[in-house]
Formats: C-alpha cells, structure tokens, sequence
C-alpha cells in the first residue's frame, strides 16, 4: 500500500497565504488599531481648534495655532507612514505617541502664559487623558504603560505649572493626576486583555488547522485504501469473469449481454479508481480527471458534464486533488438536488501577482440554491459541501455559490496553487 502523503502535499498554498499565526494577527490587529489613532488625534485637533475659538489665550494666541497646525499635519504624515509600514517596523509605531504628548504639553505650556486671564491651558491640559487610549490601541501592553507614565508626568509639570494663576490647591494637582494615572492603568489592562484575547484566537485557529490537516490525511488515506480495495479485489473478479467469457458459446446472446454488463462494471470501476486515488490525478492530470468524471456522472445520470479546460493546458499543481474532490461533491449535489441537465464545469489558472490561482467554476441549469440551503442541510447531517469549504478555505481559498439568471446555480471555488515542474 502507498504511503499516506502528508496534507501539505495535498493542500499546500503558496507562502504568502499561510494558515494566520500569532504574529499574524497581531499585525492586522496593529493596522486595526492604527485605524482608531489616526480617528482619535482627528478628534484632538479638533478639541484644540474648538479650544482656541472659544477660549482662546490671551498672548502667543498665533504660537498656539501654528501647534495645532503642525500637529494636525503630523498626524495626517503619521497616519500615512503608518499604513504604508512593514510588518518589521509596526512594533516600533508606538514611540510616535510620545509626540502625541509633548505637543499637547507644549499647547497648554504656551497657554499657560495667559492662564491668569483665560481658562486655554486649564481645557487644553485634559487633552492628556486622550494618551492612554490612543496607547491602549497599539495591543502592546509594555508600550501603553510607558506612555502612559509619560502622559502623567506631562500632566503634573503643566499642572504644576498652570496653578499659579488661580492658586490651585496641591490636593485637587495631585487627584487629578493620580486620576490620568487610574486611566492608564485601566488602558494597560485592557490592553493585556485585547493581547490575550488575541492570542487565544491564534491558539483556537492553530488548534482548528491541525484538526482539518488530520481530517484531510485521514481522508486520503481511507480514499487510497478504498482504491487499492477495489483494484485488487472486485475489479480482478470482473476482469476475469470477462476473461471466462470467451469460452461460453452456448448462448451467444447471453454471453453478449454479460459481455456488455460486465464492460460497464469495468468502466465504473476503473473511473471510481481515477477519482479515488490520488497518484491517477497526479499522472493522469486534473482535466483528464474531470472528464473521466463527467462521463461517470452522465453515465449514472440524466445530468450532461461539458467539461472546459482549455486554459489549464498539462499543468499540475498543488490543489489538484482538492479541486477533484470539490468538482466531485458539486457535481453530486447538482445530480441529487438541482433538478439540471446540463452542467458546465470550467477550469483554469489566473494570476494574482506572484501567486497563481486556481479558479474552478460549475454551472448548472436546475431550479437555483436557496441561500439557506446549506446550513439547513449541515444541520441535518449532509456535511459534504460544508467539508468542502473547510477544506478550500484551509488550503487559503474560498468557495461561493450564486443564482444565475434565468434559473440554475454557479459554484466558484478559487485556490492559491504551487504549480508542479
């Protein structure tokens, strides 16, 4: 008996689409978080603009809007870089906020200059609390904390420094300071528990690879056994059989008849052999495959294939067993529910950037999908086509089924592939 091959012969995507790890998603989590700083410092060049034209200071009123201005420019520059960053320079986005809290430090210190007339530094201070959460965003706990420290210690230098115009009391400088430090804690901690969160989800999606890697293996293996079964066991009984047939003379128009049946036993079984086992794929090639398969299907149906994979050409790539299998629970579930009799099944390679794509298309002419169809019959036990799109979205791929005007159903199934030399 053959070897069973391991699923990352059989599914393989190329290294750009990998199964997502830990680091993976943190970096889209990072992207996310990006996203809610670049809203955020929007939202305080805003509080600074409404500032200034409500309670703006008394002197260096142009000083404290040319502030504003680079800050909002820095922010938008920031926001830019930010998306265009690679994945090796995104953990060190996070120093960017100390700029976030000197120029807030350096508006209300300008201010401060008038604080005895105008309450601009005593509103632009609280313009600190806004630093942890924008800290809190980066899923860095470590990071958050230190900004955070920052942020409290900028706040007590501007306090400290503004309290003069009114004789605030140490008391009130000291509480409301130890208040932006409970707000950084509280950010610190939720941060660590975003990060947790995140990294049981990697551990969940780990967990949910390595069980469809084992479906998968188990699969093959039982379809290789299944094959092996067949070959060395019922279809050596026909062969010979049909062998013995040559010495029957005594009714010639039995033995035809047992000629014929045995003819179409033989084909049955041989095209059960070319979908079941997976060296028949990989030597004889996924159209040949496919063809062989849609003459099975017209055999023992009332449904007419037309296969068309003129574009594929002789190539062989990684996905080919999959795409077998994903044409073969099509094609059953359009014999068995779809009400069609014609279906066109069409294959082909497309290029997306430096990854080729498999892209197989089945169309059929039956009565359409009811959008609920699937789950409703996952629910009760018929898991085939809900198996196959485990299987294609583990290989990197996706599986969509559509209506089709005037009536019938297209299933698209698209799959990053590593063509074979």
């Amino acid at each position: 008996m053959s070897p069973a091959r391991r699923p990352s012969d059989l599914l393989a995507p190329v290294p750009a689409l990998e199964r997502p790890d830990l680091r993976a998603l943190l970096l889209a989590h990072f992207y996310q978080g990006a996203r809610i700083q670049r809203a955020l410092r929007l939202l305080l060049v805003g509080f600074f603009v409404v500032t200034l034209l409500t309670v703006p200071p008394a002197e260096d009123q142009a000083l404290c809007w040319v502030i504003v201005i680079c800050y909002a420019v820095w922010s938008v520059v920031v926001g830019i870089l930010v998306r265009l960053a690679s994945a090796a320079a995104a953990p060190y986005v996070w120093l960017a906020l100390f700029f976030d809290v000197l120029a807030v430090t350096a508006f209300a210190l300008v201010a401060d200059v008038s604080a005895e007339r105008t309450w601009t530094a005593f509103v632009a201070v609280f313009a600190l609390f806004v630093i942890p959460v924008l800290a809190a965003a980066q899923l860095n706990p470590w990071a958050c904390g230190v900004v955070s420290a920052a942020a409290v210690g900028m706040h007590l230098v501007a306090s400290v420094s503004t309290r003069h115009a009114d004789a605030e009391p140490w008391a009130s400088v000291l509480l409301r300071t130890g208040l932006l430090g409970v707000v950084g804690i509280g950010c610190v901690m939720l941060s660590a528990l975003h990060r947790s969160r995140v990294t049981a989800i990697s551990g969940l999606a780990a967990d949910r690879a390595r069980l469809v890697d084992e479906l998968v293996e188990i699969e093959q293996r039982e379809r290789s056994d299944l094959a092996e079964h067949l070959h060395d066991g019922a279809l050596q009984y026909v062969l010979a059989a049909r062998q013995d047939l040559e010495d029957v003379a005594s009714d010639p128009v039995a033995a035809e008849r047992v000629e014929h049946a045995l003819g179409q036993a033989v084909g049955m079984l041989r095209s059960t052999l070319t979908q079941l086992h997976p060296a028949v794929v990989r030597e004889a090639g996924l159209p040949a495959a496919l063809a062989d398969l849609a003459d099975d299907i017209g055999r023992r149906s009332r449904l007419r294939v037309e296969l068309s994979a003129e574009s594929w050409g002789d190539t062989g790539t990684s996905g080919d067993e999959l795409l077998l299998r994903t044409a073969q629970e099509l094609l059953t579930n359009v014999v068995k529910h779809a009400g069609a009799t014609h279906a066109l099944v069409e294959l082909g390679l497309e290029a997306d950037g430096a990854t080729p794509l498999a892209v197989l298309r089945v169309t059929d002419d039956g009565r359409g999908i009811d959008p609920d169809e699937e789950a409703r019959r996952a629910r009760i036990g018929h898991v085939g086509l809900a198996s196959r799109r485990i299987h294609v979205e583990a290989a990197g791929g996706h599986l969509r089924l559509e209506r089709v005007p005037p009536q019938g159903t297209r299933a698209e199934v698209r799959l990053p592939v590593v063509v074979r030399q």
